[in-house]
């Protein structure tokens, strides 16, 4: 009864409330309706709450308290749950001495067998990070081999080495007329431009079929051809539009990637488009020409200090653009979703610049044997920054093995282009 009377009093009064999470206040319109523990949700953050009503010894006004919600997924106890939203986070839990002490192996192995022990190596690398990579509480594994890797090797030489190779350098073999050395090249130059981006759809396949989280691979759907019409395409575009098209070809790109992704047989979603990258892209732009055009009038007119101008390039243009990628990691993390769940990113440039800054200083100081702490502190770093928002039922996933040919794999370890998975 005492709480009964508690709200006729504060009937006669402007009556507000404060969400326990985001502090945020409303003003109750009747709040002699208001009972005691009567639930509601925050409009701005949308946490649960339930009132709790002042007794005649309080003074101050009803604020709201947690609430407990009820589990709404089996695998609850793996994520944290912001308001009603369950929040899944990554995290690496490798070390640099124990990758230290891997690569070290490995080079000797290498050395020994006249490098033949790469491919064995790069598998064992890529099992123990992958293995040392860990979602929502459960870690991923890779499940590739170096004898796929050496077997994709020569497929790739022989579908694609050889003829570079043998057009790029017949000239130092045959006595050949300029203007038949110069068609050689040029069809060298041909194969090359059309096995790059065969070599990054297929290597991207291999890898999701060779990597599994919670017993249940991934896999890529993304047709070769499609991509090569995007490939080309959008760097047409982007040459003829002087680099203004270069974001609608990137979100392309990543829409390619990321909607023919599968986890089991469930497809992940990506909803951006390159409008919502032209604004930061622009500003980088500008900039990076701004800056150049300066410093080639100041080294053209022979100013006195115009060596000065070109420490521009690092101090202007290096944080100018580690601001555009963090904008567009951001940017392609918080449009990419999985069944009921979002993807959200907290990257910001301050944080990535200090990473890099860090980075180049650790390589440069140990004269490159820092390298397991650099791949330790990047792994840590965008994980760290990476959750999935949203009520999704892992549990009813399913297993939908695709199989896949090792050859784009080779092709990109004979590139040496370095495409993971993004």
């Amino acid at each position: 009864m005492a709480a009964t009377d508690a709200h006729a009093e504060t009937s006669d009064r402007a009556l507000s409330v404060a969400c326990h999470r985001c502090l945020g206040r409303y003003r109750v319109r009747q709040s002699h309706r208001l009972t005691h523990r009567a639930r509601s949700l925050c409009p701005a953050c949308g946490a649960r709450f339930a009132f709790v009503g002042p007794t005649r010894s309080e003074e101050h006004q009803p604020v709201a308290e947690t609430f407990p919600d009820p589990p709404l997924l089996a695998s609850a106890p793996s994520g944290t749950r912001v308001g009603m939203a369950l929040v899944r986070r990554g995290s690496f839990h490798g070390t640099g001495g124990t990758l230290l002490g891997m690569q070290i192996v490995n080079i000797c192995l290498t050395i020994i067998t006249l490098g033949g022990y790469h491919f064995w190596a790069k598998a064992k690398i890529r099992r123990y990070l992958f293995g040392q990579t860990a979602f929502a509480g459960d870690r991923f594994a890779y499940h590739g081999t170096g004898k796929e890797l050496y077997q994709g090797f020569l497929k790739a030489m022989l579908v694609f080495g050889i003829p570079y190779f043998s057009l790029g350098a017949a000239h130092t073999f045959l006595p050949l007329p300029p203007l038949v050395d110069l068609g050689l090249q040029g069809m060298a130059g041909l194969i090359l431009l059309f096995y790059v981006p065969v070599a990054i759809v297929n290597a991207r396949r291999y890898r999701c079929t060779r990597t599994s989280w919670r017993g249940i691979r991934f896999s890529f759907r993304g047709r070769t051809a499609d991509f090569l019409k995007l490939y080309f395409r959008g760097w047409c575009f982007t040459i003829l539009s002087l680099g203004t098209y270069y974001p609608y070809f990137q979100t392309q790109r990543q829409a390619f990637f990321h909607s023919h992704t599968y986890f089991g047989n469930q497809r992940f979603q990506f909803t951006g488009h390159g409008s919502g990258l032209m604004v930061p892209f622009a500003v980088t732009l500008f900039t990076t020409y701004a800056v150049l055009c300066l410093c080639g009038l100041a080294l053209a007119l022979h100013l006195t200090n115009a060596g000065l101008t070109l420490l521009l390039i690092p101090f202007v243009l290096g944080p100018v653009w580690m601001w555009l990628l963090g904008q567009k990691q951001k940017y392609f993390w918080d449009h990419t979703t999985f069944a009921d769940a979002r993807f959200s990113s907290t990257i910001t440039w301050q944080k990535l610049f200090i990473l890099y800054l860090g980075n180049l200083a650790l390589l440069l100081v140990t004269l490159g044997w820092a390298w397991p702490w650099v791949t330790v502190r990047n792994a840590r770093f965008f994980l760290g920054t990476l959750s999935l928002q949203g009520a999704t039922d892992l549990d009813r996933v399913l297993q939908d093995t695709t199989e896949s040919s090792v050859t784009g794999e080779g092709l990109s370890n004979l590139l040496d282009t370095g495409f993971d998975m993004d």
